[in-house]
This record gives C-alpha cells, structure tokens and sequence, in this order.
C-alpha cells in the first residue's frame, strides 16, 4: 500500500461513522479501524470509566477501549472529543496516553491527563461515568525506547508535559533500565501524578519556581549536574513540556554531546497530516508534529521558529 492510499479493517465494538468532511474514503459499513501510512488507527467511541480531579485544572480521564490499550507506545496520542459532533468546539483535541493500566482480567484501559485551558478540554474533564468519548489514534511517532538499552534514562518533564512520559518511564522501568525522572513546575500545585512515577520506583526530582517543593529554580538546573556525573555516552535524555524548557534541554545535550528526543506540543486539527496545521521547522523541512513526530530526534529541531501557538488546544 502506497504512503497516500488508506484501508479499512473491520473491527468489534462500538464505532462512529467518519463525517463527511473525513479524507478517508467512505462506504455504506461502518469500521472501527483503518490503515493509515501502513498503520492502524482505530476511531471508537470509549466509554468513561472514571475522572479524578487534581489541583491546577488537571484532571485524569479513564477510558475503556482495548483496541488503544493494546497498541499505543510511548509518547503517542489520542484525538479526542465528543460523541456529539455537532457540539462546539467541533475539533478534537490532541491528547498523549497517559497511561495503560494493566489489571487482572482487564486490559483494556487507557487514561488521559487533561489540562483544562478552554472550553473543549473543560467539556472532557467534565465527562463522568458511562459518558463517552470519540477517540482517533493512536496517532504519531513516539520515542524510540531502543536508545536507552544500558543507558540512564533521564526523563525531563515541564507541567502537563508529565502526560507524555508516564508510559516511557513505565517501559524502560520494566525492560530494568536505570529511569530518572525530574519534574518541573511552577509550583507544587502543578505538580501531577507524582505518586504513580514514584511508585515505579524510579529516581524523582523536582523542581519548583516558587520553591514551594523540591529544588528551586527551572528544571534545568538539577539536569546540569547529571553531564557532569556521567560521560555523555552513557545517558539517553527525553524531554516533554514547554518550548523554552525543552530548547535548553535540547541544547544542554547537544553541548555534552548526549543524545535527545523531545516530544512537540503543537495545535493540532485532524492528527493525521491532513489539515497541516502542525508544522515544525527541522534541519531538514518543515514536517508535521502529527505523522512525522510529535517526537523528534532534538538535533533535528530548529527551536527559534521550531513551533507556533500554544502547545495545548483549548
């Protein structure tokens, strides 16, 4: 199949008929699932599971959709929305997997860390119990885990930017990979999901502006030292959060001469490369956060103009 032609496969559960403004071609069946670029997106309507509120706006969104939770990785995302496409906004919103719980005899949930900025994220959150969601995905490229085989994983979250590493941290965990995790915020109430990081019993440090938990300063800073305490070739460092954050993580590793991914946060319409409204300049061109990313190798990345607009849709 060529990189511009799309298929269909069909699939259980509950779906959502494509609206007639979808690039995708259209029959008289509806499917769960289509191939996109030789991969499989599924769209389905996930029932809510549960919604826990934290302070800062944020709130966590359970949902139940095993076709997700079975083949979403690391640093891919979900777009999501209502079931009622005629509501306003009419747009999904980019969501990362935040996590894929695995209990017993239940695999198939996933959850969403959403910081409500507008009215489209403040509808999710206030989604409750047998509520659903349209889900898209999972979409985009994640990080690429191969690259911390025998290495120190150093993971550099900035606020809601926590919703992109949760899972990478949980592999690399489980694959036995040393995993650090430090964390930036403005202050402690911006903070989020702590706990279940700490609960994978990886290193976790963090920073505050205000000072009001852990070191203070940017997150930066308590990055510093880790070039200094080890060569460059033994660390492998990813990095999610706000632009500035990332383009001095981005620039630390580049001058010790360590290898970074980061992860893009951009507007984005459709996901899947259609609407173009997600370019990122690179070394090489302009390419989609969508298809090409939301991950990026950071060597790749031209930061000055790298991104436009802010990184979350309201």
């Amino acid at each position: 199949m060529s990189s511009g032609e799309f298929e269909r496969e069909k699939g259980g559960g509950r779906v959502e008929a494509l609206p007639e403004s979808s690039p995708f071609p259209r029959s008289s069946h509806s499917f769960s699932s289509l191939c996109y670029r030789e991969r499989v997106i599924h769209v389905v309507q996930a029932p809510v599971v549960g919604s826990v509120g934290y302070p800062g706006f944020n709130h966590l969104l359970a949902l139940r959709s095993r076709e997700i939770a079975d083949s979403a990785r690391p640093g891919q995302f979900v777009m999501a929305g209502l079931v009622d496409s005629s509501s306003d906004p009419l747009l999904k919103r980019a969501l990362a997997v935040y996590s894929i719980p695995r209990r017993a005899g239940d695999g198939d949930l996933l959850t969403l860390l959403i910081k409500v900025v507008g009215p489209g994220t403040r509808l999710l959150a206030a989604l409750r119990e047998d509520d659903r969601v349209s889900l898209i995905g999972p979409l985009g490229n994640g990080f690429d885990t191969s690259r911390a085989k025998g290495r120190v994983s150093v993971l550099v979250a900035g606020g809601v930017g926590i919703a992109s590493v949760f899972l990478l941290a949980k592999e690399l965990s489980e694959a036995g990979e040393e995993v650090h995790l430090l964390y930036g915020a403005r202050r402690a109430r911006d903070l989020v999901g702590l706990e279940d990081f700490q609960d994978l019993g990886i290193q976790v440090q963090v920073a505050t502006e205000d000072g009001s938990r852990g070191f203070r300063g940017l997150v930066t800073q308590i990055l510093e030292p880790y070039f200094r305490s080890y060569p460059a070739r033994r660390l492998a460092v990813y990095t999610c959060g706000p632009n500035p954050m990332m383009q001095a993580v981005s620039r630390l590793a580049s001058a010790h001469g360590a290898g970074c991914q980061v992860s893009v946060e951009t507007p984005m319409a459709c996901g899947f490369g259609v609407c173009l409204g997600c370019s990122v300049r690179t070394v090489h061109s302009y390419r989609l956060a969508c298809t090409h990313g939301p991950v990026f190798d950071a060597r790749e990345v031209v930061w000055d103009t790298a991104t436009e607009g802010e990184g979350v849709h309201a």
